[in-house]
């Protein structure tokens, strides 16, 4: 394939630079693995003669014992209100799984299991769960009843009980999550690890799925300070999203903060659709209310700072207070990728209690590059208007260091020659996996036969099939022609960011 030479040295130069950025993750023996690159391939054809599914990509086998799924999305007037449940109330079935995943070998549902394990499983996603092809939550325990948490190393990732099972359906490339989240993390560090999979459900085929790291505290994922009982201070890991839907999710009841820029207006969208920020941990069994407080104090220390004069004089230093290169590095991924979510949706944040405020990690990557389902021009930045960024842009210091992180990167991980160079070996590496997901998938390519909410919807004067493409190949080249056309839009318009900071705008912000 084309760039296929490249893309293994510069992979391997990426990775080697990369080392600062993941020294955490190094520290405790776990490097950032690549999928498609270092999985062995089988070496020969496989002899099974095609009497069943046989696959070099991992199988997923989930066995529901014929229990219906809880999860699916209760709509009134075309608004999602809740989620249903089991008969008996419950948000969650328990299910048996089992994984085939013997490196370099073809696989069938038949073969023996390399890991078998009981799970609580339901649907997840918020927009999505509208979807035909379901994405799951799966916690794996180890008792029928549910209550002992069973980690096992699933697909070659490390040990953990908590886990996300994607399935892409308006990503029509289906590569969307798995590449960005791979790119993100020689970025920023640590994003959820994935791994590509084929998943049968009850005895049927349901197509490639991608298996996902949730995000939560733990030493391979966001290793973070315990709490020590009794402290005054804890480490604390956040998520920014829209709370009104926290009590539909199906998961643990989440604490939404009443931090400044809550209670004064200003997170995207607060007024229409509440954004406002969770915490995720110290989880309910120990958050206390001393705790809680503490936290809202000091995230909102660090908002009241940036709405504060000093920041527009220059007198606030930031730079105390926050990891200022995980913003920098967080705002030019959602921006060269033009993520409308970020700073609404699915945005994580978190403090070590040794630490400073750190933004990340990365999560769903599902919408990026025109794939929202509202479109969004190359042109123009989306998100220097969004809550933090849009003081911070403010700042002349920020703003050079974004522009000269934008031309390094520009230069390494996204630049044109990598980003194509890693499309072309990912999908030569799902191979056969994208027809077999077409066998059942396929018909998705019709938006005429999709539910509203299940295609993307045209601006005025086009057609459905202006912004639905019509096959596999014809979404892939859609995307690479975004991603080339954004990436030299913002090429040349990197240095624009300096109006956000020219005394003329700040002066006038000042006086207002």
């Amino acid at each position: 394939m084309k760039y296929k030479i490249f893309c293994a040295v510069f992979v391997l130069l990426l990775l080697v630079g990369a080392v600062a950025a993941t020294a955490a993750d190094e520290s405790l023996g776990v490097a950032r693995v690549h999928q498609h690159l270092s999985a062995r391939q089988p070496d020969e054809g496989c002899d099974c003669g095609g009497s069943e599914l046989c696959t070099h990509l991992p199988l997923v086998v989930i066995e529901t014992g014929g229990q219906t799924i809880p999860g699916e999305p209760i709509s009134e007037n075309g608004q999602i209100v809740d989620y249903t449940t089991t008969e008996t109330g419950e948000a969650e079935i328990v299910v048996t799984i089992k994984t085939i995943e013997e490196d370099g070998a073809w696989h069938h549902p038949s073969d023996e299991a390399t890991q078998t394990t009981q799970a609580l499983f339901r649907i997840r996603g918020n927009s999505s769960r509208r979807f035909p092809k379901k994405s799951y939550r799966l916690k794996l325990v180890a008792d029928d009843a549910g209550t002992e948490k069973n980690p096992l190393p699933l697909l070659g990732m490390s040990a953990d009980d908590d886990w996300a099972l994607h399935g892409p359906f308006l990503d029509k490339t289906l590569i969307r999550n798995y590449m960005w989240m791979n790119i993100s993390a020689e970025v920023m560090g640590y994003a959820p690890n994935v791994r590509f999979c084929e998943v049968i459900l009850d005895g049927e085929y349901q197509g490639l799925y991608l298996l996902m790291e949730t995000i939560k505290k733990s030493d391979e994922r966001v290793n973070l300070t315990d709490y020590e009982n009794g402290a005054l201070q804890t480490s604390y890991l956040l998520r920014m999203d829209a709370i009104e839907r926290t009590f539909f999710r199906g998961e643990e009841d989440m604490v939404a903060l009443d931090n400044y820029t809550w209670y004064t207006h200003r997170l995207e969208f607060a007024e229409t659709e509440k954004t406002g920020i969770e915490v995720l941990y110290p989880n309910e069994t120990v958050l206390t209310e001393e705790l809680l407080d503490y936290i809202q104090r000091d995230v909102s220390a660090f908002e009241r700072g940036l709405y504060s004069s000093d920041m527009l004089s220059g007198l606030y230093d930031y730079d105390d207070v926050i990891d200022v290169d995980s913003f920098v590095d967080y705002y030019i991924l959602q921006e060269f990728l033009a993520n409308n979510d970020a700073f609404s949706r699915s945005t994580y944040l978190y403090r070590d209690v040794r630490g400073k405020l750190t933004l990340g990690p990365v999560w769903d990557y599902n919408n990026v590059l025109n794939n929202f389902i509202r479109r969004f021009g190359y042109e123009g930045f989306l998100l220097t208007n969004r809550t933090w960024i849009s003081r911070l842009m403010t700042d002349e210091d920020f703003v050079e260091r974004v522009i000269r992180r934008y031309r390094q990167l520009r230069q390494g991980g996204l630049s044109e020659e990598y980003l194509l160079s890693y499309i072309d070996e990912v999908i030569e590496y799902l191979g056969p996996a994208i027809e077999r997901n077409d066998e059942v998938w396929g018909y998705s390519y019709d938006p005429s036969v999709l539910e509203y909410g299940q295609y993307r919807i045209p601006d005025p004067g086009q057609t459905l099939e202006d912004v639905n493409p019509g096959s596999h190949e014809q979404a892939v080249e859609w995307m690479i022609d975004y991603m080339l056309t954004r990436g030299r839009w913002m090429d040349e318009h990197i240095e624009d960011l300096r109006q956000y900071c020219h005394p003329s705008r700040t002066a006038s912000e000042r006086v207002e």
